[in-house]
């Protein structure tokens, strides 16, 4: 395809292309808008915030869980040139804080389910004014009494034109947080060719046609379910159903009710999915294919007992550095893509032979298919693209005919869950309470096959905490991903002659 639109003329064109096609289903409720209805919706959307915008609502953050309207949102954004800034629902405390300063947001749209964490920060956030409440208002009033609370029927226009988009699609689109390679979560500038080139990049590897039905339970807030699996769907005419989060007591019923033809797969959902009892029902379904990252269940395993082709891996790429390698249908080496280069460098930055594992680092070839550096953090940026290349912080290695394999993490990202969680961002929360005085977090092995978190403090003289009571804080002040699974009380903490934690140690210890 190679398409060079931007994303709010790319909808309209999809909703004139295929009209009364069904595009979107919302699992809990059932709900399902064609193309058209889609876009209808989306318009409504813009429409109304275009008569809200003011000088300093140049980014609207959302903070919201899976329906139709996070999904229309997003595209209403793209139609009026404003940009998105996608938060985690999961985030709260000081992570959550920085998030919304950081791109000095007066406008957040949320739910009342948020309602809680917001309060518990409410003063912290400097730049907020304005609060759109997409579902009951009632009582926002009284526990948000310094912003403008708007209600979502006050937002929805009754005008469903399409308002034509001048964005070039190299221009801002989005904002993203990922944990990047250290540090706190850094907010990803991604532009409309990113959104489009990661979901046409996905339609060949996975034979995608329009009588394909997608299933994604994972957050809007991620390109794996905004770029990965939505956008490609609605790119070939095909239909997505949306799920707010997994569940496996209802992954395969709803698979079967919807007639979910493909689904990607973490590899935390894979082991769960495998780990369950065997049923008589584990082959009644549509689903031809599906991918997993990592995939910590054989692959022949997996496809005898449900009866689909899962591609072997292979497939690499990240918030920052845009979707990089695509998976190949019977090869476990990812296919680079032409606008990309990667290289395997060593510590000093000298390029490796094929065959020998190194840092994986990658630059464009084209403008636009890679993060544009992270939002008001030069530094961060230069840092992460020294010597011309982007470093990922991941070990790979290529084979002799250039296929990119994945090996492990050098950075301090964790990844529980499919979520990529900054070590250091764990440890600045925790170090919040008064009488903890020192705390490293590490990743562990999980027994789903991705990673779990152990944190690793210290506690002053009078501490009386215990481990439940640490446990509980961070509960309270963090998203839930990032709880560690073990806490550790230990005298001191080792640190290198250079006043860095000896991680190496850490993982050692019993």
């Amino acid at each position: 395809m190679a398409m060079r639109i931007n994303l709010g003329e790319l909808i309209h064109h999809l909703a004139n292309t295929h009209k009364d096609r069904p595009a979107v289903t919302v699992a809990a409720s059932g709900e399902e808008y064609t193309y058209q209805q889609l876009e209808n919706h989306i318009n409504k959307i813009a429409h109304g915030l275009k008569a809200l915008k003011n000088n300093d609502s140049y980014y609207i953050s959302i903070m919201h869980e899976n329906d139709i309207n996070y999904l229309a949102l997003t595209y209403a954004l793209k139609k009026i040139n404003q940009v998105e800034v996608s938060i985690n629902r999961a985030f709260r405390g000081p992570a959550l804080v920085r998030m919304i300063n950081l791109t000095k947001c007066s406008i957040l749209v949320t739910s009342k389910a948020h309602f809680e964490i917001l309060q518990d920060v409410q003063d912290q956030l400097i730049h907020l004014k304005t609060l759109i409440v997409t579902d009951d208002v009632k009582g926002a009033e009284l526990l948000f009494s310094q912003w403008n609370i708007i209600s979502w029927h006050e937002i929805l226009a009754d005008n469903t034109q399409h308002i034509t988009s001048n964005a070039k699609d190299t221009d801002l689109a989005t904002i993203m947080f990922t944990s990047g390679t250290t540090g706190v979560s850094k907010g990803c500038l991604l532009s409309h060719r990113y959104a489009v080139r990661t979901a046409e990049n996905m339609i060949a590897p996975f034979k995608l046609t329009e009588d394909d039905v997608n299933y994604t339970p994972y957050p809007l807030s991620h390109i794996g379910s905004a770029y990965y699996d939505i956008l490609p769907s609605l790119m070939i005419g095909g239909r997505v159903v949306i799920r707010d989060h997994f569940s496996l007591s209802n992954f395969w019923d709803e698979i079967r009710h919807h007639g979910v033809t493909w689904f990607m797969c973490l590899g935390s959902v894979q082991h769960l999915l495998y780990s369950a009892p065997p049923s008589f029902q584990d082959r009644n379904h549509k689903v031809t294919r599906c991918w997993a990252t990592p995939a910590p269940v054989p692959k022949e395993d997996f496809d005898d007992r449900f009866g689909l082709h899962l591609l072997p891996g292979g497939g690499y790429g990240s918030t920052d550095a845009g979707w990089v390698a695509t998976p190949q249908w019977n090869h476990p080496g990812g296919k680079v893509l032409p606008h990309y280069q990667v290289a395997i460098l060593d510590e000093n930055d000298d390029l490796l032979p094929h065959g020998q594992k190194g840092e994986i680092a990658i630059r464009p070839q084209e403008a636009g298919v890679m993060a544009d550096g992270y939002f008001g953090m030069p530094e961060k940026t230069l840092e992460s693209r020294r010597n011309l290349w982007f470093h990922t912080g991941d070990i790979g290695w290529m084979d002799q005919e250039g296929h990119l394999y994945f090996s492990c993490r050098i950075s301090e990202r964790i990844r529980v869950k499919g979520e990529m969680v900054s070590g250091f961002e764990v440890e600045e929360a925790v170090l919040r309470h008064p009488e903890i005085e020192d705390a490293v977090a590490i990743a562990i092995p999980a027994p789903m096959g991705e990673e779990e978190i152990r944190l690793f403090l210290t506690l002053n003289v009078l501490s009386t905490l215990t481990k439940e009571d640490i446990l509980n804080y961070c509960k309270k002040n963090m998203a839930s991903f990032m709880v560690p699974r073990i806490i550790t009380i230990l005298e001191k903490i080792p640190y290198t002659p250079t006043g860095k934690p000896e991680r190496c140690k850490l993982v050692e210890y019993d």
